[in-house]
């Protein structure tokens, strides 16, 4: 009994590091997802949305009513993504196609490990590239954010880690057979 005891702890701290990074790195396709809009926006690469369209305008102005931005703090923030607007689709494109080539190796029938390994470790090596990514973006933006503006990003990143808690624990849940 113990050692099945055992043997669930192992797999749901398995769990949350797995849920960890999906969050990290959810958190910097956000990020890098944004940017690429608002850097493509700013270079009138995307046309204007209407106000229900997750893409375009409503996008950045839903970043930018969140963190509470001036005009001053978006025409420059504007001005980094569309200096790294090339990397940021080259990132976006190289996950979509990373994320697709694994759930195509995933749904293979027969079931190919080879392959669905190999397609993992190639988004992990894009993931890590976008990680980087994300990183100099906010090494860039950060300094132009008030300290209540860098509050604000640690409490929607808190946030979202609580989300993660929350799933975690509903799947913990629905291993023991609790009811939600």
């Amino acid at each position: 009994m113990g050692v099945h005891k055992e043997s669930i702890e192992v797999n749901i701290m398995s769990i949350r590091n797995i849920r960890r990074s999906v969050l990290v790195l959810a958190g910097a396709g956000a990020v890098a997802l944004g940017g690429l809009f608002a850097g493509r926006l700013a270079a009138g690469a995307v046309p204007a949305a209407g106000a229900g369209s997750p893409f375009g305008r409503p996008a950045f102005a839903r970043i930018a009513r969140a963190l509470d931005l001036t005009d001053d703090q978006k025409t420059q923030i504007r001005a980094i993504l569309k200096t790294r607007a090339t990397e940021i689709q080259d990132q976006m494109k190289a996950g979509l196609d990373a994320r697709r080539a694994l759930h195509d190796a995933i749904l293979a029938d027969p079931i190919d490990e080879t392959a669905i390994r190999t397609r993992a470790a190639d988004l992990s090596r894009v993931e890590a590239n976008g990680a980087v990514l994300y990183a100099h973006l906010r090494a860039e933006v950060f300094p132009i954010l008030t300290a209540e503006q860098k509050q604000k990003v640690g409490e929607l990143r808190q946030r979202m880690q609580a989300r993660g808690d929350r799933s975690a624990k509903a799947f913990q849940n629905f291993l023991n057979g609790e009811e939600p």
